[in-house]
């Protein structure tokens, strides 16, 4: 039976610095908002805090986070690129006598939650995805299209192509039939009409097209969009889902799942004749404002190609698969050096200050401001083409970087370190390595 993974540790990095720091980080805790509300150390007068306004932090607490901390120290300076994980296990002052236990602190890309032997990149990003059926390339259309002409070799294209263009109309359809909620779909107007587990409600309908004398009152004009009460499935005693939910939906799934695309060709998408974007702005279809046949379709980038060890070709999570908020922490130390606010100290070295990188309000920092303060602080001169796939720098394990001979971060290129430069900031060489990741 396999042991189950420590995801309960402690993502305690953000607040974490190197040891000759040790005591300020700590102290800094409360004021960084680890301590969320008014927090009371114990022994304290009652006097200084309203019950519930807070929590009681004990100097037994403060001492078990700076364990936690000396664990990762510990673990950083021993890691090895052969043995990733094992230092963490031991009888040492400062390692963790048992794999169930979930001490320690939490390695930015998940690597380690997992101390079973060959179970330590469970959970961590850039592994592929396990499968539970057989894969099936099928497939797709014939590549010469009509009104634009052939767009790779004759005859049928198929998805276990790992190279050139893939015909394929139907996800332009699908997606025609589940978002379109204009008259133009016919499952949106019967929808609209007889709205789902309304109870009463009269519904709407489109106009005719072209106007008569007979349109139903208070229609709504073809192209426009169909009001579709959105009632719970208990008839409306929740109260209902908005657009926000979609967008929490989006911004939740990528801190679980996300590819990189590149190198495996495109799905080209021809669009049928009586798709929406053909008839062009007026919606008339066959008159002078129609969508050009050469222009008729859509095209997306096929994801990046790794082979997984079951034997079939694969694509790698660049995320880790935990609820663990890595759309917002990263799922990559390097990546995660540029999002933290640093200090500089007296002898100009950048000093990680226990907080993120974000704008005036609290909100995440913009790419220009991460330009900035790599430029400014760091010795790095990001350019644009760089937001698409960082460069990699050195880190240990939990997102510090590894200082060079004058403190700054440096940069890890196929010909070794290249370290930053405030005075005249550096940018990534030729021969960088690269994360792999936007």
């Amino acid at each position: 039976m396999q042991a189950r993974p420590r995801s309960n540790r402690r993502r305690l990095r953000d607040h974490w610095k190197r040891p000759r720091v040790l005591v300020p980080t700590i102290a800094a805790l409360v004021p960084l908002g680890l301590l969320a509300g008014s927090a009371v150390l114990a022994g304290s007068s009652a006097s200084q805090a309203t019950v519930g306004s807070g929590f009681t932090v004990t100097p037994a607490d403060l001492s078990y986070i700076l364990q936690q901390i000396k664990i990762a120290e510990q673990h950083a300076v021993t890691q090895t690129p052969t043995n990733l994980c094992g230092t963490l296990l031991g009888t040492g002052p400062n390692q963790i006598n048992s794999p169930l236990l979930s001490f320690g602190l939490r390695t930015v890309d998940g690597s380690c939650n997992n101390l079973i032997a060959g179970q330590e990149k469970h959970g961590a990003a850039d592994q592929t995805f396990p499968r539970l059926t057989t894969p099936f390339f099928g497939p797709a259309e014939d590549s010469n299209i009509p009104g634009i002409g052939p767009v790779g070799p004759p005859g049928l294209t198929n998805y276990s192509q790992t190279s050139g263009v893939v015909v394929d109309s139907e996800p332009r359809t699908v997606s025609n039939l589940i978002v379109d909620q204009t008259s133009d779909n016919p499952a949106a107007v019967v929808a609209a009409g007889f709205p789902p587990r309304t109870q009463g409600n009269p519904g709407v309908f489109p106009c005719t097209d072209p106007p008569t004398n007979s349109m139903p009152p208070g229609c709504i004009p073809a192209h426009e969009t169909l009001d579709i009460p959105n009632v719970t499935t208990d008839v409306g005693l929740s109260p209902p889902f908005n657009s926000l939910f979609t967008i929490f939906g989006q911004f939740f799934d990528h801190g679980l799942d996300k590819i990189t695309n590149g190198g495996n060709g495109a799905v080209f998408v021809p669009l049928k004749d009586d798709d929406p974007l053909v008839a062009g702005p007026n919606h008339i279809f066959g008159d002078g404002d129609d969508l050009l046949p050469s222009l008729r379709f859509m095209a997306v980038t096929r994801g990046k190609i790794v082979n997984a060890p079951d034997g079939f070709r694969n694509a790698l999570n660049t995320d880790s698969p935990f609820v663990d908020q890595s759309q917002t922490y990263t799922s990559h130390a390097s990546h995660q050096v540029f999002l933290r606010d640093y200090t500089v100290d007296v002898s100009g070295r950048p000093l990680s200050n226990g907080k993120f990188l974000s704008t005036a309000s609290g909100g995440l920092a913009t790419w220009a401001m991460i330009k900035q303060q790599a430029a400014a602080k760091l010795g790095m001169q990001l350019v644009d083409v760089d937001v698409t796939n960082i460069p990699m720098i050195a880190t240990d394990p939990y997102g510090n970087f590894l200082p060079g001979p004058t403190g700054l971060p440096q940069y890890v290129t196929a010909s070794g370190l290249v370290e930053g430069n405030v005075t005249t900031p550096v940018p990534a060489p030729l021969d960088v390595v690269r994360i792999d990741t936007a």
